[in-house]
């Protein structure tokens, strides 16, 4: 027998208008109705699921109308600011570089669609951490002289950041929890089960 012929009867070939076509698990053709083909089902998909991810999405923001550079804004430039502020006012580890840079994680976490929240949560406390620490080398009175005062100098902003990180944290994983009851609340959230 050659390798050209075939011991199995021959395959339909691809039918575009997905006539008789039926996917596994898939209910069978209501009368009347046509079944649909894979790249239907796709197309399609893409059309209805097109809109579907903007009216869950703005339905799990709180900040529906923020616009798309607020999240990276917010998270990158809040403690920055903060830390200005704080400078000016004070100490730049002191309780305004605290305030603003929780008031900074929540507003980038309200603004934030619900798949942009995972880089917001994960982009906060390394920022947080270098600002703070660059903070702490630059403007620390007297200068660090050496390495190994410099070395404690990361340390002394490490104890300083970590309360106001942890303390973010939870202010993003309030807003978190807020954004999605509202979202299914308004029926706009998936809901998975």
């Amino acid at each position: 027998m050659s390798s050209s012929a075939r011991t199995s009867p021959p395959r339909r070939p691809y039918d575009p208008d997905g006539y008789g076509r039926r996917e596994r698990g898939a209910a069978p053709p209501q009368p009347g109705r046509r079944a649909v083909s894979r790249s239907a089902a796709a197309s399609g998909a893409r059309s209805v699921s097109a809109s579907r991810p903007r009216a869950a999405a703005s339905a799990d923001r709180l900040l529906s109308g923020a616009p798309a550079w607020l999240p990276p804004a917010a998270v990158l430039g809040g403690p920055m600011l903060a830390a200005i502020l704080g400078k000016l006012l004070g100490g730049y580890h002191g309780p305004v570089f605290v305030l603003l840079t929780i008031v900074a994680a929540g507003v980038a976490t309200a603004a934030a669609t619900p798949n942009g929240r995972w880089w917001v949560v994960c982009a906060l406390p390394p920022v947080a951490w270098l600002v703070a620490s660059v903070a702490e080398l630059a403007w620390h009175n007297p200068a660090y002289p050496d390495t190994k005062a410099k070395a404690v100098g990361l340390v002394h902003a490490t104890t300083n950041v970590f309360p106001v990180i942890l303390a973010a944290l939870l202010v993003m994983g309030l807003v978190i929890a807020a954004a999605v009851v509202r979202g299914r609340q308004s029926g706009g959230g998936t809901r998975r089960g």
